[in-house]
């Protein structure tokens, strides 16, 4: 059982997925409607009874294992298709993650900057307010 390339990228890997998934999916189906076919009774006068029981069950016997192989691929799919999204979820987190980061560092510099503008126009006006202050008196230097 082939695993899928994961180089290529995760929607050829749902492709291939899906169409590994069909072929057990109809294996079991048309095992399924053959065992249910075999299972009819028929016209007696065809075989004879013991002949047409035996070849009936040997029959099923050939299609529920073909039956239960089917359905063990179908449980590797399923661990693959878990190990796909495992794996796809976390490039996914680790690109959201990227994303995250960048938006934050460009946030902090937009904060850093306008904080800075703010601080020169605070001394700006810091600046013209103390030299519009007065003394409130000559007599000593209290208000200077």
């Amino acid at each position: 059982m082939s695993r899928p390339s994961r180089a290529t990228g995760s929607q050829v890997d749902e492709v291939h997925l899906i169409s590994r998934l069909r072929e057990p999916i109809k294996s079991l189906l048309d095992n399924f409607s053959t065992i249910l076919r075999a299972a009819k009774i028929e016209d007696e006068s065809q075989i004879a009874d013991n002949v047409q029981g035996e070849h009936d069950h040997q029959l099923m016997q050939v299609r529920a294992a073909s039956m239960v192989r089917a359905s063990e691929t179908l449980l590797r799919l399923t661990a693959d298709i878990k190990e796909c999204l495992i794996l796809n979820d976390l490039s996914t987190l680790r690109q959201q993650h990227v994303e995250r980061s960048r938006e934050l560092e460009e946030m902090r510099r937009t904060t850093q900057d306008t904080l800075s503008k703010v601080q020169e126009l605070l001394n700006r006006d810091l600046s013209r307010l103390e030299g519009s202050v007065k003394p409130c008196c000559d007599c000593c230097d209290c208000c200077t």
